[in-house]
């Protein structure tokens, strides 16, 4: 996986979450929602300000590294139009290991939706069914209850390990942070299917 401009269009298989290059006209968005409250609740090493030029800023820095592939999420709204749900994407990318660390954010008004099954099916297809990736990794807080128990309970994501004050949260303080894992071949094996078993209930 390298830095590049290639076009990417992902669709989930329920076509409720489409995943493209980020847009340049979605600076002002993403940069509220890095700072909105359901955001900083559980990422508090994220800043508590951030504005459409630091988000544009990061954009253009980013799309230059091949250790990252960033993403927007859209997902289809009551009007049955795709609307912005959050970035998603790879970052720490290693094309001799084939390994990579994972993360999304959630519009509020998205959360609870089951968008966070649908953004990673995804994804998860497209990193190891097309790019061939071996490992995914993810790193969220350990106070994270309801992304930790997506990873156990909804996609069957193992655990690996609890790093002790491992981010600072931007006022002098530390947290706790829970690291996961997915092999490619535990993706065939499971993962796979529990995410389309989900996706079918929440699209029914």
């Amino acid at each position: 996986m390298a830095a590049s401009e290639e076009p990417i269009m992902l669709y989930s298989p329920s076509k409720r979450v489409k995943l493209t290059r980020p847009d340049t006209k979605l600076d002002e968005a993403i940069a509220a929602l890095r700072c909105a409250p359901t955001t900083l609740e559980y990422l508090k090493i994220l800043p508590a300000h951030f504005t459409a030029e630091e988000a544009k800023a990061r954009r253009e820095s980013r799309a230059k590294d091949a250790t990252i592939l960033d993403l927007y999420a859209f997902a289809l709204n009551e009007g049955g139009e795709y609307e912005l749900a959050g970035p998603t994407g790879v970052f720490s990318v290693d094309n001799f290991h084939k390994t990579c660390e994972a993360g999304i954010i959630i519009a509020p008004k998205f959360l609870g939706k089951g968008l966070t099954a649908e953004n990673f099916y995804t994804l998860f297809q497209y990193i190891f069914e097309e790019k061939g990736f071996h490992r995914i990794s993810f790193e969220t807080s350990a106070e994270n209850e309801p992304m930790r128990g997506w990873f156990e309970k909804v996609a069957g994501i193992r655990q690996e390990g609890l790093r002790k004050e491992w981010w600072m949260d931007g006022l002098g303080g530390w947290t706790d942070v829970a690291s996961y894992a997915i092999l490619e071949r535990e993706w065939n094996a499971e993962v796979k299917a529990r995410l389309e078993k989900r996706i079918r209930v929440k699209s029914s």
